[in-house]
């Protein structure tokens, strides 16, 4: 995984921006939003198409969403948290250069796959 240090720099100085239900992290050149969104049991990462200058109002299509577990326990056995998995979505939205799956997901929240760790 590469680190996209320009996102990074981006989000330091400009936080996420607060949307229904979490948050838009970060803006992709493509016309897509990259959200990070509260579950019940669970954070989602998920990438919606918004064009620049259009707020967020829910209609948006998700063309992605990939779940960040925040109960049981990971692989190494340690117990998960909502507050990690919340961490770890935006750590990975503000990695991710938005082809292929977000570093790190648990779930693939549409077809079901598991991710690798």
């Amino acid at each position: 995984m590469t680190v996209n240090e320009g996102a990074i720099r981006e989000t330091l100085f400009h936080p996420p921006t607060p949307i229904p239900g979490g948050f838009c992290v970060r803006r992709l050149d493509d016309d897509r939003c990259v959200d990070v969104l509260r579950m019940l049991y669970n954070w989602r990462l998920v990438t919606t198409y918004r064009p620049t200058g259009v707020a967020h109002d829910g209609r948006e299509g998700v063309l992605g969403a990939w779940c960040y577990f925040g109960h049981g326990v990971d692989e190494a056995g340690q117990r998960r948290t909502m507050r990690i998995a919340y961490l770890r979505a935006v750590a990975a939205a503000l990695t991710w250069d938005g082809s292929g799956d977000p570093p790190g997901f648990d779930k693939n929240a549409i077809t079901g796959a598991t991710g690798s760790h």
